[in-house]
């Protein structure tokens, strides 16, 4: 049996939200948490809810596909903004494709029909991108892959934060080396990283406070970053380290930890603190906090390939979407072709390319 929830995700049975929770474990933005966050603080008054719930056998739910949509377009959309790291439907077998093709071929099928269906980012390296794409196939739509973003990390096998950091470059080794003293003595420098709720909506207004003189755009949901603060100190998932010159606010870095991996969310500095390489010493700070007493698996950069990045992390993974049509719609089978066109173009320039360079 198949259901949709529009209104609020708070109407999903319990067992559908556990099975929510169960994704959490593979990221902090696959939970029901971050989701209701998500749906609450950070769309557009024009977007609206599309949850899709497969359940077997009474009320043993099976799949949820978190969806949104505009008012007045028939155009699907993952439940994700440019503040989320991973997307995915939550599942509760590992081979899901006969479930996955029961949703997707239901959706095809609803009156008034839909024209696409968008999900991103997933990760290109599970077995689930894999399925999905196979199940929108078998279920009818016209489906094409994109890429969203590169997504770097660092696996962690040791909590002895000095011997990762003997394989860091030296680049790095020398401006921690250098600043470090600068910071500490001639700047009276101090930093914190802050775990819990004590005092916790004064930290908030100083990492609002540093953003607001960084280099940064302003948020286009100025409500989210402290709810998402809050909510991470709620669940114990906050690691938010801030960095301070004579008192002032210099620095800071919002990062996550659930389920042993620290994903490095936020990063903002004031620009007239910069000389002091205040960034690179708060993420030293956090980086060894993390790692020796955290003990997590794995850091996560999320999203992007800044090159800065590489200076901390050694591995790179790409996050991809897909973008599947309805033949049974015009405006779907004419989105299709367009796709197809665009496709095809960057493959023959791919092409000539490479034969121009042999």
């Amino acid at each position: 049996m198949i259901s949709f929830y529009s209104k609020s995700l708070d109407l999903l049975p319990h067992q559908a939200q556990q099975l929510l929770n169960d994704s959490e474990k593979r990221s902090f933005d696959l939970g029901f948490d971050w989701l209701k966050l998500l749906a609450e603080v950070a769309l557009d008054a024009d977007d609206h809810l599309r949850i899709y719930l497969v359940k077997e056998n009474g009320d043993n739910a099976q799949l949820i596909l978190p969806l949104k949509h505009k008012t007045g377009a028939q155009d699907l959309f993952a439940l994700t903004t440019f503040y989320t790291s991973l997307y995915s439907p939550a599942v509760a077998q590992t081979h899901s494709i006969p479930i996955m093709v029961t949703c997707f071929s239901a959706i095809r099928h609803e009156i008034p029909a839909w024209h696409s269906l968008r999900l991103q980012p997933l990760s290109r390296d599970a077995d689930q991108y894999a399925q999905i794409k196979t199940a929108l196939d078998q279920a009818g739509w016209l489906t094409f892959e994109f890429f969203c973003f590169g997504n770097w990390y660092l696996p962690i096998s040791t909590t002895n934060y000095d011997a990762i950091f003997a394989n860091f470059s030296s680049r790095v080794k020398s401006t921690l080396k250098r600043k470090y003293k600068l910071f500490l003595t001639n700047a009276n420098g101090s930093l914190t990283i802050v775990t819990g709720n004590d005092n916790l909506e004064q930290f908030i207004q100083d990492y609002v406070r540093v953003y607001a003189s960084s280099w940064k755009k302003p948020e286009p949901y100025p409500a989210f970053i402290p709810a998402l603060i809050r909510l991470c100190a709620q669940r114990g998932w906050l690691r938010l380290g801030l960095a301070y010159i004579d008192g002032e606010i210099a620095a800071a870095q919002i990062w996550i930890v659930c389920y042993g991996r620290a994903a490095i969310y936020k990063l903002a500095y004031d620009a007239r603190f910069e000389h002091y390489s205040v960034g690179t010493l708060l993420t030293d700070h956090l980086m060894r906090y993390v790692i020796e007493v955290d003990q997590v698996k794995e850091v996560d950069y999320l999203i992007g390939d800044d090159p800065y990045k590489r200076d901390w992390m050694t591995h790179r993974r790409e996050r991809w979407g897909l973008i599947a049509y309805n033949p049974r719609t015009i405006a779907g089978l004419l989105g299709a072709l367009k796709q197809f066109a665009v496709d095809f173009a960057k493959k023959l320039r791919s092409g000539l390319k490479r034969n121009s360079a042999q």
